[in-house]
């Protein structure tokens, strides 16, 4: 009976346990928008978790892309073109992928938008990572000029409009 009680006992804790090791696992990037006058160019910086955007990349493009694979940048630019758009003065704009840096489990992407002479309002619309995660959220900031601003995107809300 003794062993019933302490089997009984060990089962609990266990069970409590894992409970509280399953702990709800947050879906977030971070992208920062910048425009840097003297360079007439718009800087972008987009931070994902790794294991994130390789599993983007595997369903969509390969099953064994790997963020330190060679070819893996081709797939980043490719996937940010469609998921990424910025519109200045109501035209859309093109990035040109600069590289990544991984730092622990992120992955910075490093974008930029040239010849950009003046922005009046700048449209922002950030559909990364929705696709596989239904609570993702993607979290923006644009520094233009003197005017901050964020937005929280989310898969019903992606853009956001800043006029200046």
């Amino acid at each position: 009976m003794r062993i019933f009680k302490l089997s009984f006992v060990v089962l609990i804790t266990l069970v409590s346990l894992s409970s509280f090791m399953s702990i709800h696992k947050y879906y977030v990037s971070v992208t920062d928008i910048e425009y840097v006058t003297k360079a007439k160019s718009l800087q972008v910086i987009s931070r994902l978790f790794i294991d994130d955007i390789e599993q983007v990349l595997q369903e969509r493009y390969a099953d064994s892309i790997k963020i330190e694979d060679e070819l893996v940048d081709t797939y980043i630019e490719k996937y940010f073109s469609k998921k990424l758009r910025i519109e200045v003065d109501n035209e859309l704009k093109q990035f040109k992928f600069i590289g990544k840096e991984i730092e622990d489990d992120m992955v910075h992407c490093y974008f930029e938008i040239e010849n950009i002479s003046s922005i009046k309002t700048i449209s922002v619309t950030n559909k990364l990572l929705f696709d596989v995660f239904d609570n993702q959220q993607n979290i923006t900031h644009l520094k233009i000029n003197n005017t901050k601003k964020s937005y929280l995107f989310i898969k019903d809300n992606a853009s956001g409009l800043l006029k200046l």
